[in-house]
Order: C-alpha cells, then structure tokens, then sequence
C-alpha cells in the first residue's frame, strides 16, 4: 500500500463489523493508528487498533471517546462517522421511539462526533471527516423512513460543515453506498425485507459491493488524494440509482 496514512489517526465510528471495519483494516495497512468507536468490540483485532466503547447517540460517550483520543493519541486527523443500524416499517405505523433511535444514532451521532472531532483538528491544523450515508437519502425506498431521512440530513450536514470548516483546512464529504453486504442488509435477507436475487437483477453491474469497495472509497476522500475535494457525496451502487425509480422495486418489501 502507499502510506498514505502514514503517522495519522483515523477515528471509525461503527468500527468493529462491515464497512467500518474494512476502513480499519485498510486504514492501518497504509500506515494509520486507528481508534474503533463502537457498542462491540472488533471482530477481528490487529496490531495498531484501539478500541473505545462508544455510543455515538449519547453525548457522554462521544465526549469521553474524544478525551481518550487526546490522551492516547494527542488528537485526530480523520473521522468516518459510520456508525448505525436500521429498523424497517411503513410511516404509519412506526413506532416514536424506534423511529427516533435510528435518527439519534445516525445524525444526531454524526453531529456528536464531528462537532468535538473539528475541535481536534482545528488543533492540529486541519483533518478530514467522510460520512457514511446512503443512496437511501437520496432516493425514496419504502419502510426506510428514518434510515432515509437520517442519511439525507447527514449529506446535508456535511455540505453545510465544508463550507463552515474549510478556512481551518477541514474537508468534509460523504460516501452515498448502494447495496453492500453488510450487517444491515444481510439482516434484510434473513428477516425477508430484502430479496437478494431481485435485488441483483436491478443493478447494472449485477452484484452486491463488498465493504472493501466501499471503505477504498471512503479512504480516497478521507487521504491527500482527494484534498481539493470538499462538500461533495460520491455515491458508490453500482449504477443503481441512475437507473431512476420509477416503481416499487421488487427487491424491497416495505413489511
């Protein structure tokens, strides 16, 4: 690998399974000291990993995650707040609580973490932070509301953030992932909300990403290789959401 990471910490929200934790392992192979925040400890631990647990919904948590952070690594200079999950029902019936649960650990994590993270990096004398949405929050998938809802807000967020940090030398983008095999969707097949072959069938390239698809993604905005590169979210799904929706698709059950 090129070293692009070389001396650096890179902080991964969501850390320890999927996508998170091939951001980790890529991370660490090119050089970075990488700190997990997550509920679960990482599936499989390496040398150069420090693990935190960390509930990115509750402020407390974020706050000691980053006091760690400044005693053991003296800071941060990369956030991929990836953290979160997904409950699946139709707006009408959606339970209040679950339904602000995903939002809380979605955005309001999000903004938990990139709030103190900026602090750090303004320090330092400037960093990057790659959000990891989704093309639920630009396209309309039925019985994701406040998955869709939550990563449409932290694209938003993160346009707004760009332009608020990018005179302390901040970068601020997003990845917008289609179908990957992760966790998430893997739940989706298994309780039948996802039909896995369906789903296929509709994106141009014919498969499913693998998270290191992904994570090489996030690694690119998060590195030097994308330092002009502000504001902006990179979907990564195959094709998929350029063919347009224009029905239900067959692959999503919304109960």
């Amino acid at each position: 690998m090129s070293g692009r990471f070389d001396g650096k910490v890179v902080v991964v929200t969501g850390g320890a399974r999927g996508i998170g934790a091939a951001v980790v392992r890529r991370a660490v192979a090119e050089g970075a000291r990488a700190v997990v925040a997550d509920l679960e400890a990482p599936a499989e631990p390496l040398a150069g990993i420090r693990s935190v647990r960390t509930d990115v919904a509750d402020r407390g948590s974020v706050e000691a995650l980053f006091a760690s952070i400044a005693e053991e690594e003296g800071g941060l200079d990369v956030l991929v707040n990836n953290a979160g999950f997904q409950r699946v029902g139709l707006t009408e019936t959606f339970d209040p609580l679950t339904w602000a649960s995903v939002v809380e650990t979605h955005l309001m994590g999000t903004f938990h973490c990139s709030s103190l993270a900026i602090r750090s990096m303004r320090e330092r004398g400037g960093g990057s932070i790659v959000q990891v949405a989704s093309v639920a929050g630009l396209i309309a998938l039925p019985g994701r509301g406040p998955y869709s809802a939550a990563k449409a807000g932290m694209m938003s967020l993160s346009r707004v953030m760009a332009v608020e940090v990018a005179d302390i030398g901040i970068r601020v983008n997003a990845v917008a992932p289609g179908m990957a095999r992760t966790a998430i969707v893997d739940q989706g097949i298994r309780d039948g909300s996802i039909s896995e072959e369906a789903m296929r069938s509709e994106i141009p390239l014919g498969r499913l990403a693998t998270p290191d698809e992904i994570a090489a993604t996030i690694l690119f905005l998060a590195s030097d290789d994308a330092s002009y590169i502000t504001g902006q979210t990179l979907v990564v799904d195959g094709g998929w959401s350029i063919l347009g929706m224009h029905e239900r698709p067959a692959w999503l059950r919304s109960t």
